[in-house]
């Protein structure tokens, strides 16, 4: 019990208090919507495909979460929409690791709407910053845009051309040409996150590169 005196600290979620255990139930239910599943019920396991497929959703899971700190570390949530944000792509998270027996589809278009919601929540970082970056700039960084262009690929394909050339190699390997894509847009959003940032791995790499091709940096 407090004493009369005694005040309670105040809740701040920008600071993982709420984040971190909504993280942790969401990769519960990832886990027992997969290993667990596939050991203690009648559930097939997955094809090497939905393999990939769950793979790649604990990874985007675990280094979103990873990302999340660093950059509320650097920059502290001010308004309540990017922790709304956070909150609405936790489901959308558990759906791109549970979903590998569905139609490839429906999981492109979920990394699709986890890409917009990325871009709309640094949109609100710097109107919180009074920062000029403008919404569609963002939206048009590689990263979205391969996001973009897989999903886009992969609908194009699903619900229409698909239909009319089976047999085509670009519509028969469709499902593993978009998870690549989509990989490869994840880790170039983190890779440029963390080459912003003065003595990683990544900043320094990105250094050498600029030295390279144009010389040293004044």
């Amino acid at each position: 019990m407090l004493d009369s005196n005694e005040e309670l600290a105040p809740v701040d979620p920008s600071t993982g208090q709420f984040i971190d255990p909504m993280f942790a139930v969401a990769i519960a239910s990832a886990v027992t919507e997969t290993f667990v599943a596939w050991v203690k019920t009648e559930i097939p396991m997955p094809t090497f495909f939905g393999a990939v497929i769950v793979f790649v959703g604990y990874i985007n899971l675990l280094l979103s979460w990873f990302g999340y700190h660093k950059s509320v570390h650097r920059k502290p949530i001010r308004g309540g929409l990017r922790f709304i944000i956070t909150v609405v792509l936790l489901p959308l998270y558990i759906l791109t690791i549970i979903l590998y027996a569905k139609p490839f589809v429906y999981t492109a278009l979920t990394y699709a709407a986890i890409f917009f919601l990325w871009s709309l929540w640094e949109h609100f970082k710097y109107m919180e910053l009074k920062e000029k970056f403008g919404f569609w700039r963002l939206q048009t960084r590689l990263f979205n845009l391969i996001a973009y262009f897989s999903c886009g690929y992969i609908c194009v394909i699903y619900f229409y051309w698909g239909q009319f050339h089976p047999d085509d190699w670009y519509v028969k390997f469709s499902d593993q040409l978009s998870i690549v894509m989509i990989t490869v847009a994840i880790f170039f959003l983190r890779i440029s996150k963390s080459a912003n940032i003065d003595g990683s791995p990544a900043y320094r790499i990105k250094s050498e590169i600029l030295i390279l091709c144009f010389g040293p940096r004044t």
